[in-house]
């Protein structure tokens, strides 16, 4: 029995520098260099396994989920999709082939990759706002089944080029599409959060991230510009900060990742029986992740995908004042059904 056509959004990198890559390179990759040649596990747990013996504390659920998903359920002739920042365009592709593991392709932070055949770009806005906010997961791999209609206006069934995308997209938000499984809720929801997170002002934002140390167990309060060294929040293991490690936390909510400068700031006013946390909606650079302070968990990063993460885990445990700054509502949705 035939399969119905598929549609999965896949990254292009860590800060999107893969996506214009797309189209010449007839390619797409992930990165988590933690994790073995895929081809060569057959399970999830197996997965979680290697790459708990790599790096303890690597094989989380969210990426043990993701690296299977690229390896093992996207099939030849789905769609694929890698939207680029720069421009703000889709980039559209058919799966052409397996898993490979090839460092070669893009370098060795990046050698999860499968083989696509490039069909056409085409603007992000020419979406309706509800298959744009499950586009806009933060997620690096995941299914966007919803995206199908749309994406067989711009380019056909089979790749051959059909009508424009804006003269099949209804006006307005289409309904709901039936069937719309949990892997495409969760990406819309993700995408709908991040939207929200942008809008909040940086002192509310700093008040959001103490709410949520605080729901993680510590003790927390938003620093004192020009009494803390500029720092935006102290967190304390006990209620009267005595204990320690005390940590210092930097937070940044915005588009642009924070550069290695930025965080070596932070390095350098932490001071002995302290720790530093610094967390950009935005993510980091290269540089930032590869400093010696972070790689040594002097100064630990947490980026938008990680902000989220923590956020829907730890949630109802924030306290009132940090939630009324993002209200959200617990939703359920029916598994996803197997695959005929």
């Amino acid at each position: 029995m035939t399969t119905s056509l598929r549609v999965w959004v896949v990254r292009g990198g860590d800060d999107n520098e893969l996506a214009a890559q797309v189209p010449q390179k007839q390619t797409v990759a992930i990165s988590w260099t933690t994790a073995p040649n895929l081809s060569q596990v057959s399970t999830r747990d197996e997965l979680r396994n290697r790459m708990e013996q790599a790096l303890p504390g690597s094989g989380t659920p969210n990426a043990v989920g993701q690296l299977f998903r690229f390896a093992k359920e996207i099939q030849e002739g789905d769609f694929v999709l890698t939207p680029e920042k720069a421009t703000k365009k889709i980039h559209i592709s058919r799966c052409t082939g397996p898993y490979r593991f090839d460092s070669a392709m893009f370098g060795e932070s990046y050698p999860h990759t499968r083989p696509v055949k490039y069909l056409a770009s085409v603007e992000r806005s020419l979406f309706p706002v509800s298959v744009r906010n499950t586009l806009g997961s933060v997620l690096t791999v995941f299914r966007a089944d919803v995206a199908l209609p749309y994406v067989q206006g711009a380019v056909g069934d089979h790749g051959a080029p059909k009508l424009p995308l804006a003269k099949l997209s209804p006006s307005g938000d289409p309904e709901p599409e039936p069937g719309l499984w949990a892997d495409e809720i969760e990406g819309e929801a993700r995408g709908q959060i991040l939207e929200a997170l942008d809008e909040i002002e940086h002192h509310d934002f700093q008040l959001f991230v103490a709410g949520l140390l605080e729901a993680l167990g510590y003790k927390a309060r938003v620093g004192q510009k020009g009494k803390d060294g500029g720092i935006d929040v102290l967190a304390f293991p006990d209620v009267f900060g005595l204990a320690s490690p005390r940590i210092k936390v930097q937070v940044k909510n915005q588009k642009s990742s924070a550069g290695h400068q930025e965080v070596g700031y932070l390095n350098g006013v932490i001071g002995s029986g302290e720790r530093g946390l610094f967390v950009c909606t935005g993510g980091f650079t290269s540089d930032a992740k590869n400093a010696a302070f972070v790689r040594d968990g002097r100064v630990s990063l947490v980026d938008g995908r990680d902000l989220l993460d923590l956020l829907l885990e730890h949630y109802e445990s924030m306290p009132r004042r940090a939630k009324s700054l993002l209200p959200l509502r617990r939703v359920y949705v029916p598994e996803q059904p197997p695959l005929e």
